[in-house]
């Protein structure tokens, strides 16, 4: 008895001993984050969920050891055969690729949000266009298929409400989910495994198939010969098992696997210059296509599949900026064109930039500005909105408000 009593407490001295020991190497690694955070907090009282929920986000994203914990966790769950971690914040679908998803009985009304962009077209002058352009959501109809058990989101069907309001309140629209299928990728090729983004051959295809919507609008063609359009004008520079995304960053290299990553770019003479600004940071770059418009380190950093700042996808306009200005000095008469986006159009507006001649984003959530007032101040022939299906919720239309009718719109991704 006096031995079993001798292990229990071992094992609860030992116990204590590593909990103490993780907790010492938790709040190293944290420290100079908490820091920062405690050291420019807001102290009044209105402001105390705010800085609560700063100072769990550190502490939560400067774990030791995290992704080796993510890693170890990830593959438990493999060798469960489980299609779902975290309470179902990412789940596998029968191909074995992730999504995001949650539990919903039908799509979201978005009534309201049409509304808004209805309202930006009353705002520009005669001249100005509008269009929306839906990406496609990675669950693709007629191929995406979820284990039994697995929710699905209804994006594709809120996404279609979405749509045919603004059809019924006349807004041109381009829904790059039809002919997806048979644009001669394979299916499983058209979306990354591990992240939600399509892939930039995907990409390419919607930058081809958004010009051909835009020779029916306009007199004169953006690319009569298909010289621009045509890959084989391109380098397409291939990155074997290369890749992380935002989803298997969450899961786990041993969970999910990884992806391939293409880097596609011009072979033809092109001469930009590029401009961005997020908050107080900004730059201006010039150069060829692939000098101004990419940022080459997500391809080279070493040793770091987890680190956000080597995202792949973002090697593209630099990622997520609050706006940018491109401007294209080989067409010098081209279309000026706006688009407020989601990271989704990112590496297909970097493609339209070769047979335009000045090209505008702007990203709701990191933008302050009033968008309708810039774009009524800014010189424009065509102005994109494009916010894919998983996006379709009040924090990417924050304009076009109509106080008076307007409540909150409480749908999630």
């Amino acid at each position: 008895m006096h031995n079993f009593f001798a292990k229990k407490r071992l094992t609860a001295f030992l116990f204590i001993v590593v909990l103490a020991a993780l907790s010492v190497l938790n709040l190293m690694q944290a420290f100079e984050p908490l820091k920062q955070t405690l050291g420019s907090a807001d102290y009044r009282f209105s402001n105390a969920k705010n800085i609560i929920n700063k100072v769990d986000a550190d502490i939560n994203e400067h774990v030791f050891e995290k992704f080796g914990f993510v890693e170890a966790y990830g593959y438990l769950q493999a060798l469960m055969w489980k299609n779902e971690e975290n309470n179902f914040e990412v789940v596998k679908d029968t191909e074995g690729k992730l999504h995001y998803t949650y539990f919903a009985t039908g799509p979201t009304d978005t009534k309201q949000l049409s509304d808004r962009v209805a309202e930006l077209g009353t705002q520009l002058d005669g001249k100005t266009k509008l269009t929306y352009v839906m990406t496609p959501d990675k669950y693709v109809r007629g191929h995406t298929t979820f284990p039994e058990g697995i929710p699905y989101n209804y994006n594709n069907e809120t996404a279609d409400g979405f749509l045919n309001h603004l059809k019924q309140a006349g807004i041109d629209t381009l829904d790059l989910r039809e002919g997806l299928l048979e644009n001669g990728i394979p299916a499983k090729d058209l979306f990354f495994t591990t992240d939600h983004h399509w892939k930039i051959k995907t990409a390419f295809w919607a930058f081809g198939q958004l010009v051909h919507h835009l020779d029916d609008m306009y007199d004169k063609p953006l690319d009569p010969n298909n010289y621009f359009t045509d890959i084989n004008n391109y380098n397409v520079i291939p990155y074997k098992d290369f890749f992380i995304g935002s989803q298997g960053r969450k899961t786990g290299k041993l969970y999910a696997g990884d992806d391939n990553f293409d880097l596609i770019y011009p072979k033809f003479k092109t001469n930009y210059s590029f401009f961005f600004q997020t908050g107080e940071t900004k730059a201006t770059l010039n150069g060829r296509f692939e000098d101004a418009l990419l940022t080459t380190y997500p391809l080279n950093v070493k040793g770091a599949p987890y680190d956000l700042t080597a995202d792949k996808y973002f090697t593209y306009l630099y990622g997520n900026q609050g706006i940018v200005h491109v401007t294209n000095k080989e067409k010098p008469n081209g279309l000026k064109v706006l688009f407020i986006k989601d990271s989704l159009a990112v590496p297909m507006i970097s493609f339209l930039s070769t047979v335009v001649s000045d090209v505008y984003l702007v990203d709701p959530r990191y933008y302050t500005g009033d968008i309708i007032d810039f774009a009524k101040k800014t010189d424009l022939d065509h102005v994109f909105v494009s916010i894919s299906p998983q996006d379709l919720v009040d924090e990417f239309f924050p304009y076009g408000k109509n106080k008076r009718t307007d409540a909150p719109n409480n749908s999630s991704k």
